[in-house]
């Protein structure tokens, strides 16, 4: 349910479109069942010893592992957190650790403390930096401070991303936080149980792209259409991906994005992603010439639906052709 500014309403949380969110009741924090979640054989994750997100932000032990639950619990408490200025997220939280009694040992608590105290492997093994080796993009230091909650919130981050067969693991990003959440969990449920490696990052985005637009029957804004991109992480390398803006402008338009989801060949969503418009004419006289002559047109489409009925499928190739060309020329006119 949406109110009047834009926000998402829940009973727990608001999410406004610019992706921010207020946490209504604070108590869920108390309820979270930590050591089912964040130790061994975690539903989120085991953190402890050299996980493979985020390595040792629970020592191999497991002898910080009460203070990580009061740690959690604490957010819950106004009286065991206090503001902080925060350098990721500028207004952060900080979990008061003197606060923290309920029988943890003292020098567990202030190690646990120290650790997460600037930004390093421990909260992400990519992106953190060593603390042996500051560099430029840190400022010349080995970290920046961050707050409680942002720590809370990084361990998170691996469940942003879609693993692949191929065992890299995939997002997208957009400048419109409902776009990126809608985004997302389409690639997760057309992915995320498939045999697809990101070595097809193109076919994946775009396919992303026109089931959104198919849907949600709605269209993306010149912004949005503009700056989606898809990130990979193999192993310990990130890489990026953006389609051309005519590609997106082209497929999210939604009587496009219908018409291909309706056909439903590889060899035709392949064409119009690769802005080969011309190969859509060709096909079509080719199924029309094979079908006329009782000819196989097994070479031009596979699937048997459209083998089945192939002079309505080299029509629906015609419409969309029409549809691309009329597509284009409008977006010709209003650059």
């Amino acid at each position: 349910m949406d109110d009047n500014n834009g926000k998402k309403n829940n009973t727990k949380y608001e999410t406004k479109e610019d992706g921010t969110t207020t946490i209504n009741n604070k108590e869920v924090f108390s309820k979270i069942k930590v050591e089912e979640n964040y130790f061994e054989n975690g539903k989120v994750i085991n953190l402890k010893g050299k996980n493979q997100y985020y390595p040792n932000f629970i020592d191999v032990g497991g002898n910080q592992k009460e203070v990580f639950k009061e740690f959690i619990a604490a957010f819950s408490d106004l009286n065991k957190t206090e503001q902080y200025n925060c350098e990721l997220c500028e207004s952060g939280l900080l979990v008061k650790k003197d606060n923290l009694d309920n029988g943890i040992d003292n020098d567990q608590k202030e190690k646990f403390f120290s650790k997460i105290s600037t930004l390093n492997m421990a909260h992400n093994k990519i992106l953190g930096p060593s603390e042996k080796f500051p560099n430029s993009y840190w400022n010349f230091n080995s970290g920046l401070k961050i707050c409680h909650f942002c720590t809370f919130l990084l361990i998170h981050h691996h469940l942003a991303f879609t693993k692949l067969s191929d065992g890299s693991e995939i997002f997208i990003n957009a400048p419109s936080f409902k776009l990126m959440y809608e985004l997302n969990k389409l690639v997760r449920e057309l992915f995320g149980k498939t045999d697809v490696d990101s070595t097809k990052k193109r076919e994946i985005l775009a396919m992303s792209v026109i089931e959104y637009t198919r849907r949600l029957q709605t269209t993306l804004g010149q912004w949005n259409a503009m700056n989606i991109e898809i990130v990979i992480k193999k192993g310990d390398e990130i890489d990026f991906y953006t389609l051309p803006y005519e590609t997106v402008n082209i497929i999210s338009d939604r009587a496009i994005a219908s018409i291909l989801s309706d056909i439903g060949e590889f060899a035709i969503f392949d064409s119009v992603i690769s802005g080969n418009y011309s190969f859509l004419q060709e096909i079509s006289y080719k199924i029309i010439r094979a079908s006329f002559k009782n000819e196989s047109i097994s070479a031009f489409i596979k699937m048997y639906k459209n083998q089945n009925n192939s002079i309505l499928t080299a029509q629906k190739i015609l419409k969309l052709y029409a549809t691309i060309i009329d597509r284009r020329r409008l977006y010709a006119r209003t650059k």
